[in-house]
């Protein structure tokens, strides 16, 4: 191959890294089941119904720019909102983790893939 069709392969391949929308995966270690969950932050809303004790559920999430990310839930008889769980920007590659522990408190864990 020759090095310009290297350097244009390079190119298109960390452009598209830069492109791909935030995921968010919510991880329920609990015993509850997560009821009436909302992942959201600056200009996005995205609605679980439920999520199983044991189980994930992975979203992609769509901020117009950078963002703050919030969930709330309902567990047993509690509701519990959290914010600034992680940071995300509209393209990049950003990969979140929010992990509701067994005492229902939650923790959060971000990364950008691809760099």
């Amino acid at each position: 191959m020759r090095a310009s069709h290297r350097i244009l392969l390079t190119t298109i391949v960390a452009l598209a890294a830069c492109s791909r929308a935030p995921v968010v995966t919510v991880t329920n270690r609990s015993t509850n089941t997560l009821a009436n969950v909302v992942v959201s932050g600056s200009g996005f809303t995205n609605r679980i119904e439920n999520i199983p004790a044991g189980a994930e559920r992975r979203l992609t999430v769509r901020p117009p720019g950078e963002s703050g990310l919030r969930i709330t839930f309902d567990a047993g008889n509690q509701h519990i909102d959290v914010d600034n769980l992680a940071y995300v920007e509209r393209r990049g590659g950003y990969r979140v983790t929010v992990t509701v522990q067994p005492d229902l408190k939650v923790a959060a864990s971000e990364r950008v893939q691809g760099y």
